[in-house]
C-alpha cells in the first residue's frame, strides 16, 4: 500500500499534519473579521462623486444582455456579459476590509506554530523514507 503522494512516507504523519495545520488555520481565521466598506463606492465613487462604479459595471451587462436577446450566438454580447460579471466580482472583493482581532501574542504564536508544524509533518510524510 502506497502512502500519500505515492511514497511510503506514512499516512499517520500526513493525517496528523493535516489536522494540526487545519486546526491552526481555523484558529487563526476565526480571529479575522471581514466587513464591507460599502459596495460600489470604491475608486470611482470616492473620487468622482456619488454613484460609485455600479454604472460602470452594469451598463456593459445591460448592453450585453440586449445583444444576446437579439442574437444569442453573438460573441460581443457574451464578452460584455462575462466581462461585466467579472468586474462585479472584482468590485465586491476589493470593497472588503479584513482585520485581525486583538490577539494575545502567545495565542498567535501557538496558532502559527500549529500551522508550521502541520505543514512540516505533511511535507515529511510525502518524502520517501
Amino acid at each position: 500500500m502506497q502512502g500519500p503522494g505515492g511514497t511510503p512516507g506514512g499516512i499517520v504523519p500526513f493525517c496528523g499534519g493535516c489536522a494540526l495545520a487545519g486546526g491552526g488555520m481555523w484558529a487563526l481565521f476565526s480571529r479575522v473579521m471581514v466587513s464591507s466598506g460599502g459596495l460600489w463606492h470604491g475608486y470611482f465613487g470616492s473620487h468622482y462623486g456619488a454613484g460609485g462604479s455600479l454604472g460602470a459595471t452594469l451598463l456593459p451587462f445591460i448592453a450585453g444582455v440586449g445583444v444576446l436577446f437579439f442574437n444569442g450566438k453573438s460573441w460581443i454580447g457574451w464578452a460584455l456579459v462575462l466581462a461585466s460579471l467579472l468586474g462585479l466580482v472584482v468590485e465586491v472583493i476589493t470593497s472588503l476590509h479584513v482585520h485581525l482581532q486583538p490577539t494575545p501574542l502567545p495565542l498567535l504564536l501557538v496558532m502559527l506554530g500549529a500551522i508550521g508544524g502541520g505543514l512540516g509533518l505533511i511535507a515529511k510524510s510525502l518524502r520517501a523514507q
